[in-house]
């Protein structure tokens, strides 16, 4: 908790779960494109966004489940 402020991003709440990071943001996108789909920019941004926002909340933080979906 104390030091370098940390998040991640996964496809896979299951077990990131397990880990308890102190800030994450989980997606319903597939394995390998854990920050969006490939050449989908606005979804990356989107993704990388939200993700990087939870920096400026102390942690922990409850984990951020988004709707981002390979379409």
């Amino acid at each position: 908790m104390n030091g370098i402020a940390t998040t991640l991003t996964s496809w896979n709440a299951g077990r990131t779960r397990v880990t308890a990071p102190p800030r994450a943001t989980f997606t319903q996108l597939m394995r390998g494109a854990t920050i969006g789909a490939p050449h989908d920019v606005a979804q990356q941004l989107r993704v990388l966004n939200a993700t990087l926002a939870l920096l400026e909340q102390p942690a922990p933080v409850k984990p951020v489940r988004l709707n981002e979906t390979m379409e």
